[in-house]
């Protein structure tokens, strides 16, 4: 399979890969892991003039704590997030999630930031990152600028980063010390398949202990973007952790709810609201046992 012929620039700094995306306009696409990108190539979904590799830029692969916020560059890897020590003590919910991606080659190759840019309705580390309210820092020829989450997906492959801007950092606020998270993915193998469902539960404790002072709930494969579903959160929100323990069969079906799944090939639509609705039950019972034991 012959693939066309394009062009390869490697900088070594920031401004220059801007520079670089904005001579090429749409002929130009941004190589992180590459873990999509040579699936394009060889399918020939994809026929770029020039392919602008980020891997010699410097600092975008860094994972600190700054400002109250855990920053994670853009150029991190899955396997890099799922064993650092900083997100399993703190927000332990994204190690999960990225720890499930594909195969071990893949989550060696494959960055958060084309997780993120790629735009998958089923990309693992969305439905995360939305329950966490993570923001992303996107470069430009215009400077810097800060995206939520819940509004940077458009439909399936597509975000509002626009043209000629760069994805940098993603920042996630530092998750209280009293707080857990969930995420459950079916997938049709045990190994190197995307999700046909997926849902994320995190959840925080006030001071007292007593009561649920924030939850982020989301899901992912079962719309054209990954889904935060808020009437699920303010279910739990301000609810003592029995309380909410007992509330565990509407918040699974707020969440059932909100799913816009289609049939396909892989399941019926049916089917993943039906695993929609278990996992977000397993998912809430499993946070809410350990918020509680550590409230013990």
């Amino acid at each position: 399979m012959r693939i066309p012929p394009f062009e390869f620039k490697a900088p070594e700094h920031l401004n220059q890969a801007l520079a670089l995306l904005g001579r090429a306009g749409q002929g130009a696409t941004l190589l992180a892991g590459g873990t999509d990108l040579v699936l394009g190539l060889k399918k020939k979904t994809l026929a770029p003039d020039l392919i602008i590799s980020l891997q010699n830029l410097k600092g975008l692969d860094d994972v600190r704590e700054e400002n109250g916020m855990i920053c994670i560059g853009a150029m991190a890897t899955h396997e890099t997030l799922a064993k650092h020590p900083l997100l399993r003590e703190r927000a332990d919910i994204l190690c999960q999630a990225v720890g499930l991606i594909g195969s071990w080659q893949i989550r060696n190759a494959g960055t958060i930031g084309g997780n993120i840019c790629n735009a998958s309705p089923a990309g693992d580390a969305l439905p995360p990152l939305l329950a966490l309210d993570a923001r992303f820092v996107v470069a430009g020829p215009d400077g810097e600028a800060t995206l939520p989450a819940t509004s940077f997906f458009k439909g399936p492959g597509e975000t509002c980063l626009g043209r000629g801007r760069i994805l940098t950092q993603v920042q996630i606020p530092l998750p209280p010390e009293h707080s857990a998270g969930c995420y459950m993915k079916m997938r049709r193998r045990k190994a190197v398949d995307i999700s046909i469902a997926g849902v994320a539960f995190q959840a925080a404790v006030d001071e007292t202990g007593q009561k649920i002072a924030c939850a982020g709930i989301a899901l992912g494969g079962v719309a054209p973007t990954p889904v935060r579903v808020g009437d699920a959160e303010d279910l739990v929100r301000g609810c003592t952790i029995d309380q909410a323990l007992g509330r565990l069969g509407d918040i699974a079906q707020c969440c059932a709810d909100a799913a816009r799944p289609i049939d396909d090939i892989r399941a019926s639509a049916h089917y993943k609201r039906t695993i929609v609705n278990v996992f977000a039950q397993r998912c809430a019972r499993h946070v809410l046992t350990r918020l509680k034991s550590k409230r013990g």
